[in-house]
Parts: C-alpha cells; sequence; structure tokens
C-alpha cells in the first residue's frame, strides 16, 4: 500500500486509451414476463482476507435493488491442482470463505461451481493475471470545489498485451466529535463513503506504447462537509484478464447508453457463468480472478484554499445549526468505526 499526498498538479489525459463511464444505482434491463435470471457477483482476490460472493435473482421489475437474495445454495470454489473450498452462507444470498483456504496466486486457474434449486451452473475457468502495479495517486482541484482524482499507471516494457484494469474507489473522511458532557469523551471516526454512483473506470494498456505512463482519471466528488478535516481516496486497481475486461467495457457501455423515447431499452450482459444442462439460460454476472494493487490519496481541508470548508462538526465555539446528534456519537453515522486506519498519517 502507498499513501500520496498530492499536489495540485496539471492533469495528463491519454486520449483514446481510457474508458470511464458514468455509472447509476441500478442496472435494467427487459426480462420476460414472470422470468427471474441468477444473478453472479463476485470475484477472488490475491488476498488472505475473506473472499466473498454474491447470488440474487431478478424480478419482473428489472433493477438490481430489487433483485432477491438467493438462499441455500451449495457454492464451491476448484484450482487447476484439484484443491475445492465451500463457501458458508453468512447472510441471505451472500457466501463467504477465508482466503487461507485458497488464495488467488498469479497463473493458477479457477472455476466456480453452483447448485440451486436443482440447477448446476459452472463458470469458465479464469486464470489469475500478474499484477500490475500503480506508481502512484495524485488529485487536482477544479473551481475550489471538484476533487478529481487520478491513477498513474507504467506500461511494463515487456508485456506483450494489457494491462487491463479496472478501478474500485472509495473515500474515508474524519470526524471529530465536541465537547457534549463532562462524563462523555470526545471521540474521533473514520467515516467510508463508496462510489456506486460514480465512475466504472477501466483501461486497455494495449492502446498504449510499452514503457508509456497512463494517466486515467478515476474519480469525481464535490468538495462538501466530509473535506472539512483530512480525508483520503483509496484506490484499488484490479488486473484483468483479456475476457473479464471484455465484459466489464460491454457494462461500462450499458451504463452510459442513451437515446431517444424510441430507442429499444438497454438488454442484458451475459456473463461467464453457465447452465450445465441448459446452456442457453442466461445468468447474468460475471465471476473473476483479479490482483489488486492499493494507493492512497490524502486531501486536507487546506488544499481547498481561498476555499473554506468547516469541520463536520464546526470549530471551537461555531457548531453547525441544527446541531448534529453524531457530532456526540460518531458511530451514529453509517460506515463509521472508532478504528484508526493503518494508512492514516
Amino acid at each position: 500500500m502507498r499513501t500520496t499526498h498530492s499536489m495540485i498538479i496539471p492533469v495528463i489525459l491519454l486520449s483514446g486509451t481510457v474508458f470511464f463511464h458514468s455509472c447509476i444505482d441500478a442496472l435494467e434491463f427487459t426480462p420476460t414476463e414472470g422470468e427471474k435470471l441468477l444473478v453472479v457477483d463476485g470475484k477472488l482476490s490475491a488476498s488472505a482476507g475473506v473472499q466473498t460472493l454474491r447470488l440474487s435473482e431478478t424480478g419482473v421489475v428489472g433493477r438490481s435493488d430489487n433483485f432477491s437474495p438467493v438462499t441455500g445454495a451449495t457454492i464451491t470454489l476448484q484450482d487447476d491442482e484439484g484443491r475445492v473450498v465451500g463457501y458458508s452462507e453468512t447472510a441471505p444470498g451472500i457466501y463467504q470463505f477465508s482466503g487461507n483456504l485458497i488464495q488467488g496466486t498469479s497463473g493458477r486457474t479457477y472455476t466456480l461451481h453452483i447448485q440451486s434449486r436443482g440447477k448446476t451452473y459452472v463458470s469458465k475457468a479464469e486464470t489469475m493475471p500478474q499484477r500490475i502495479e500503480a506508481d502512484s495517486s495524485f488529485f487536482s482541484i477544479a473551481n475550489s470545489k471538484f476533487v478529481y482524482v487520478y491513477s498513474s499507471v507504467q506500461i511494463p516494457a515487456d508485456l506483450a498485451r494489457g494491462p487491463f484494469l479496472k478501478w474500485r474507489i472509495n473515500n474515508v473522511y474524519q470526524v471529530n466529535e465536541v465537547y457534549c458532557g463532562p462524563f462523555d469523551p470526545t471521540n474521533v471516526c473514520y467515516v467510508t463513503q463508496t462510489f456506486s454512483n460514480q465512475l466504472l473506470p477501466i483501461l486497455d494498456g494495449s492502446l498504449l506504447a510499452r514503457g508509456e505512463a497512463a494517466r486515467p482519471f478515476v474519480a469525481v466528488k464535490e468538495a462538501d462537509k466530509a473535506f472539512g478535516e483530512v480525508a483520503y481516496f483509496n484506490l484499488y486497481m484490479e488486473t484483468l484478464t483479456p475476457d473479464a475486461f471484455k465484459y466489464w467495457n460491454k457494462v461500462s457501455l450499458l451504463l452510459t447508453q442513451s437515446g431517444s423515447f424510441f430507442d429499444a431499452p438497454p438488454g442484458a450482459i451475459r456473463g461467464n457463468i453457465i447452465n450445465v444442462n441448459n446452456p442457453e439460460e442466461l445468468v447474468l454476472g460475471y465471476f473473476y480472478a483479479a490482483p489488486e494493487d492499493t494507493t492512497h490519496v490524502k486531501v486536507l481541508a487546506s488544499d481547498f484554499l481561498p476555499y473554506t470548508i468547516n469541520p463536520y462538526c464546526g470549530v471551537a465555539g461555531f457548531v453547525p445549526s441544527p446541531f448534529p446528534p453524531e457530532c456526540c456519537t460518531c458511530t451514529r453515522l453509517p460506515n463509521s468505526t472508532l478504528e484508526k486506519p493503518d494508512y492514516w498519517d
């Protein structure tokens, strides 16, 4: 992991090499009346942490936030050395296993097996590619109010094709409680925000010269009270196989598909999961194996000067009105913790 307190510097965008598209909260499509499609959402990382997979099914209303969890499935993962590990259902439709049992390794091949409601599904074998490391990450500020985040990647000179890259991003900000009583200590919370409605940044490195540096734009966020103290952007760069990249490129195109009132609605995207006994069944989602590289971008309130951003709970003697109750108990904030991240200065 690398932490970068980035400067406000000119940004180089490589025209024609970077694909990034606005996301929406849910994918939309037009299933047949009464048809329910299986949706598989999961990956194998090179981490020794918990590996997670989500199973759900579509309804007549084709929005992913309406999908119902698929429970009671039997799911296993097999590698090319014959090792098999089973997932356990830890919540409705959420299946997990410890990465200590099978940890993703570059060059190894993995196949997912699913048994659910009398049907057997299998994924196309996925070979985990070699991990590509990001050189750094940095930001620039536009109009004193928008933070644009970039990743810097050196294309390996000895790589014949690719690399194919995808980024996941979250934003963590700090909230200091105010004094609320003689018996109440003041704590510091660290609050995580995801970017489910931002970008789906992907990069086809095959379009770049070997040894060239790419600096793709991966996230943008409007400056708000989350930047009143210290904030970080965490960039998780995944190295994909060519097939996985094709899938995510189709998703990114789907998310930005637009047209006139008379255009056909977006269609569903077939992934790499098939029904063994009925290969024509449409299964949504893609199971892939991808190593990650992590970088961090630190942003301070002073980076926005002369524009002033007050802390979430205000400054001494000047608290927000109306007063937020989470400024006395910051753990009331969603996705907050008192545990300081290991990358935090």
